[in-house]
């Protein structure tokens, strides 16, 4: 019987380079990988605002930022979506990329405040949403804009 070859990935020395650390230096990694993927979401998000400004996804074939990070991106539909709508908060309120660098605010935060985000209360309602689940966030943004009673 022939034996199975599994062919190895091309990240494959990841793992096996995270193996090989310590507990501690693990962590550390680990803390240094998701503060260079925040700056990098961050940066990204600001590139995805000026390409909007720009529509320059229609000169990629696409009728949308939407679709340009869907079909050139190749990010998944929430992904697409989460950063549309967050590059487009960007573009009103650019203090949110402070934010997000540093933490305090993720992308699911910032797309559920963009609607009620205006020049006078962005400030206090991101200092707000400091460090929430998505949960509270859904409550912060449902206090602001209030719905009448469902009738029974």
């Amino acid at each position: 019987m022939p034996s199975v070859v599994l062919s190895r990935g091309m990240h494959d020395d990841i793992i096996i380079e995270a193996s090989r650390l310590t507990d501690a230096a693990l962590l550390a990694r680990v803390e240094q990988l998701a503060s260079c993927a925040r700056e990098t979401a961050v940066e990204l998000i600001g590139h995805l605002a000026e390409v909007e400004r720009r529509r320059l996804y229609r000169s990629a074939g696409t009728g949308s930022l939407y679709g340009y990070c869907r079909q050139v991106l190749r990010m998944s539909e929430h992904a697409a979506y989460h950063r549309m709508r967050v590059a487009r908060a960007v573009l009103e309120h650019p203090a949110i990329l402070d934010h997000l660098a540093d933490g305090s605010v993720n992308l699911t935060t910032v797309r559920l405040l963009a609607p009620h985000l205006t020049v006078e209360n962005r400030r206090s309602l991101l200092a707000e949403a400091t460090g929430k689940s998505r949960r509270e966030v859904q409550r912060m943004a449902a206090r602001l804009a209030p719905r009448p009673d469902v009738p029974s």
